[in-house]
């Protein structure tokens, strides 16, 4: 088993909140990372680039790109704020996405040799799990690394 840091995958929601706030206290406090996933303009919707103008596209997609790094970098920055609230020694890293955003918090966590990922979930229904996927789900199935996944007490079966 791993000893190396907590892997927090924060995207800014209530349930990725919860699951600091909740999921900390549960962990022995120490090293962290906050991870937040963002994507390329590109890969989020590679067809809506056909419809602009060939010599708007590459300053419009790098425009994109910042702004999607920068608000990924602001969102790690704000989870990490909550995990030191937790007493961890966090530290934000937002990390690129090449594929699904499960993958990339699994290739993050391989990377950091994380002792265990920390996430929330949205509680989606089983017909919208399986039409838009989940991130938690995708990332059980997907890391042999212990998960820790945190519901929200509201939230219905």
């Amino acid at each position: 088993m791993s000893t190396g840091p907590v892997l927090f995958a924060y995207d800014g929601s209530a349930h990725a909140k919860e699951a600091i706030e909740r999921g900390g206290p549960l962990l022995r406090p120490g090293p962290a990372i906050v991870a937040t996933v963002w994507t390329t303009f590109e890969g989020a919707a590679p067809s809506a680039l056909l419809a602009m103008p060939g010599d708007m596209v590459q300053g419009a997609v790098e425009d994109l790109d910042s702004a999607g790094r920068e608000t990924a970098e602001q969102l790690a920055a704000e989870g990490c704020e909550l995990a030191r609230a937790a007493g961890f020694e966090a530290e934000p890293r937002a990390v690129r996405a090449t594929g699904p955003f499960f993958a990339a918090i699994v290739h993050c966590a391989e990377e950091v040799d994380a002792s265990v990922i920390v996430l929330g979930s949205r509680g989606r229904s089983r017909l919208a799990a399986t039409v838009l996927g989940s991130v938690s789900t995708g990332t059980l199935h997907h890391t042999k690394r212990p998960v820790m996944v945190l519901r929200d007490d509201d939230e219905k079966d």
